[in-house]
């Protein structure tokens, strides 16, 4: 029990001691140090919302305005061609002698 007694008490003695002060400052310096890792992290979190954001404004921010400018004028062409159709088929109905 004494070789025991004497064993813990060398042990004691290598033990590194430190103050309070240091494992305050350690404290102080992980808290810190997590604080800012997260600030970074939650900086990496907005880019992605930004992106999303710019591909959205864009996106919505494109309109057709450029064909609705323009006159249809591929419907405007057929409608004549069906009207002058209908004239074609009124002269043909009429006999030659009545022209």
């Amino acid at each position: 029990m004494k070789d025991e007694e004497k064993e813990e008490k060398l042990l004691s003695l290598l033990a590194a001691r430190r103050s309070e002060a240091f494992w305050n400052a350690r404290k102080a310096g992980i808290i810190s140090a997590a604080q800012a890792r997260s600030g970074v992290k939650k900086t990496w979190l907005l880019v992605p919302a930004a992106a999303m954001a710019a591909l959205l404004f864009f996106a919505l921010g494109r309109s057709p305005r450029g064909s609705l400018d323009t006159p249809p004028s591929v419907s405007t062409a057929f409608l004549e061609n069906l009207d002058l159709l209908d004239d074609m088929d009124v002269l043909e109905a009429i006999p030659d002698g009545d022209l």
